[in-house]
């Protein structure tokens, strides 16, 4: 393979108040041309410490109102100085392996026969890498041109680009998202608000099925998939059965199936919400939850964090 002149990056990085894991992702990046950090909330920018230690790690900073995640991306990414973006969560890390993989990728002829590439994720949850179950590898595109955009959407959002234009690489971004249950739920409040309204924009219409690109854009398929499953009868249970059995998230042992349980339940949650929205939530769904979340959560703490799941965010 010929070498070329190396391509330069700049990697993306969303923020709000994250002055905790921050130093960890961005000391994995240090080797990045640019780190652009995008701050912002629905409420506001970072109150914590998260914009000092950007800039300290020679990030530039950019604030920006958060609407949704792939609007702020979307808004973000135009911003960028170099012609490849590597987007990266607060709560990921590069590898040394994937580090190096992009290096050499950048300086090879092959560049440009392909406008994004597909990196597998290695899911920690409660400290424990989640090798089944359908965790890894997910492969998400993360290293791309600056003239792509992510669908605009609330929830699911995907970078578009045909088949043939993305390839997969080996290296891994480890994405240490789940730390202790207090933080898993304190992100699942917010995401099944966001799955529930996207439930009720979808049953309203507002978002219509494109069959040409259902047949051509293979991403775009696999986000309708996503849309379709939230509204079948059973879903969440079906969701277990996938984890846990058919995808064999069983050899994770305890941890597999805490997650697939946590998962389905996420599931079951959003569509409460969307029933609720829409003035059809069955009481016995939200005496149901909270005798769940007892069960997982100790000194009866379940009945403070579903009256939260249930009123903040509406």
């Amino acid at each position: 393979m010929a070498s070329v002149r190396r391509e330069k990056i700049t990697v993306l990085v969303p923020t709000y108040n994250v002055e905790k894991i921050l130093k960890r992702c961005l000391k994995s990046i240090t080797w990045a041309d640019e780190i652009l950090v995008v701050d912002g909330a629905k409420t506001g920018f970072s109150t914590d410490k998260t914009l000092a230690i950007a800039q300290k790690l020679g990030a530039r900073v950019l604030k920006h109102f958060y609407v949704y995640s792939a609007r702020q991306k979307n808004w973000a990414i135009p911003r960028a100085k170099h012609n490849w973006i590597l987007l990266l969560d607060s709560d990921e890390v590069v590898t040394a392996g994937l580090r190096d993989e992009i290096l050499k990728l950048l300086k090879s002829a092959d560049l440009k026969n392909y406008d994004g590439f597909g990196i597998p994720r290695l899911h920690y949850f409660l400290g424990k890498a989640l090798h089944w179950g359908g965790r890894y590898p997910l492969y998400n595109i993360r290293l791309f041109r600056k003239t792509c955009r992510y669908e605009d959407r609330d929830v699911h959002a995907h970078i578009i680009l045909p088949k043939d234009k993305v390839r997969k690489l080996k290296g891994d971004i480890l994405h240490y998202s789940d730390p202790s249950l207090v933080h898993f739920f304190s992100k699942f409040n917010r995401y099944t608000t966001y799955q529930a309204n996207y439930m009720m924009k979808f049953a309203r219409g507002e978002h219509r099925i494109e069959w040409k690109k259902l047949f051509t854009h293979y991403i775009y398929a696999k986000s309708l998939v996503k849309d379709i499953w939230y509204f079948l009868p059973l879903a969440p249970i079906f969701r277990f059965i996938y984890m846990y059995f058919l995808r064999l998230g069983f050899l994770d042992g305890y941890y597999g199936f805490l997650i697939a349980m946590l998962y389905s339940f996420q599931d079951y949650v959003a569509k409460t919400k969307y029933l609720e929205m829409r003035g059809r939530r069955p009481a016995f769904r939200f005496m149901a939850q909270k005798l769940f979340i007892n069960r997982i959560v100790p000194q009866g703490y379940g009945n403070r964090i579903m009256d939260r799941v249930y009123t903040a965010g509406n």
